[in-house]
């Protein structure tokens, strides 16, 4: 479990997300892509949510500055994490902060985190004039909640890269679970076998060779071995095996094949498979 520490302020906390309207303006490639994962804040379990498509796009020139929203749950469990009538309640500041900001500040809502009774709400804007009254004027709705706030100038959106996003191990994690998602909604028995393909780049020939050398040996089957037109990645090793597809063997799967990619400066790129639904 990855952990976590706060490059801008001293406070902790998070779940998933709709799309912000003025995100669709900032360029049409943009796609929001919402998603949580669970990691450890200071020592103390925590979920993140963030929008991952982002990534892409980040740092926004126009958009310099981080705001933090700190909201302190009235009775968190005993694992810091808010029982299920405060979480709607949560969800009504949220929406509403997101509501005020975006139209006042035209401010980015970017992600939020949940650990140790704390939940916090980020967004990055360009205009700060009286940001502090926006809050206000959708806290004045909550008085029985006690919060907090700040600003900071993050031209390279440290607070999104280094404290939101996921490590690397995470990301593909969440990949993972998204085709998984896809699957189930189309009525894919998780549990039941099928053929999984997988693709891994490799900058060099012969590490190409030797990750087959060694993946063969676990029962897998070669599809194709192709190039590619990437400068960094030009060697394509496809491979494939019967495995069940339920998210405990798939994430062990393909954390086995992608950490063996690793090790040899490759790069796992996904796989696939087919809906098995009977």
């Amino acid at each position: 479990m990855a952990t976590r520490n706060n490059p801008f302020f001293n406070s902790q906390t998070s779940y998933l997300y709709r799309p912000l309207s003025n995100l669709n303006h900032m360029h049409r490639d943009y796609q929001p892509d919402w998603d949580i994962y669970t990691c450890s804040i200071e020592d103390n379990p925590a979920i993140i949510g963030l929008d991952l498509d982002l990534r892409r796009f980040a740092p926004l020139k126009d958009k310099p500055n981080a705001i933090f929203i700190t909201v302190y749950l009235n009775r968190p469990r005993a694992d810091g994490f808010p029982h299920g009538d405060e979480f709607a309640m949560l969800g009504e500041i949220e929406d509403l902060l997101v509501e005020q900001l975006e139209a006042k500040l035209n401010a980015y809502f970017v992600g939020r985190t949940i650990s140790n009774g704390v939940r916090d709400f980020y967004f990055y804007t360009g205009n700060t004039l009286l940001y502090d009254k926006a809050i206000a004027d959708v806290m004045i709705n909550f008085p029985n909640y006690r919060y907090d706030f700040g600003l900071k100038e993050d031209k390279t959106w440290e607070l999104y890269f280094d404290y939101l996003f996921p490590d690397v191990q995470e990301f593909q994690r969440i990949q993972n679970r998204k085709v998984l998602r896809t699957l189930k909604k189309h009525g894919d028995i998780g549990e039941k076998e099928r053929q999984i393909d997988h693709w891994i780049y490799f900058g060099r020939e012969e590490d190409r060779e030797l990750y087959w050398e060694l993946v063969q040996k676990d029962g897998f089957l070669l599809e194709e071995n192709g190039r590619s037109t990437e400068l960094e990645y030009p060697f394509i090793l496809h491979i494939s095996r019967t495995d069940p597809a339920d998210e405990h063997s798939i994430d062990q799967l393909v954390m086995s094949l992608w950490d063996l990619a690793r090790q040899m400066n490759a790069r796992y790129d996904g796989w696939e498979t087919t809906i098995v639904s009977a």
